[in-house]
């Protein structure tokens, strides 16, 4: 689950790519991305503590 989340996330931040080519969607902006970065953190976050739950760290 968390996973699949933050791959929604990060997928979502092929706009700055786009942004930096000159190629950006109607309604892209490096505020927006700034904005969708953000966003993702309590996604990067959870995903972050299971991956290290998984390997048997602890935080």
């Amino acid at each position: 689950m968390a996973s699949r989340e933050v791959n929604v996330v990060l997928a979502a931040t092929d706009a700055a790519k786009r942004l930096d080519r000159g190629l950006a969607r109607d309604g892209e902006s490096a505020e927006q991305a700034l904005l969708d970065l953000k966003a993702a953190e309590p996604a990067l976050t959870a995903m972050r503590r299971i991956m290290r739950e998984d390997l048997g760290l602890a935080d």
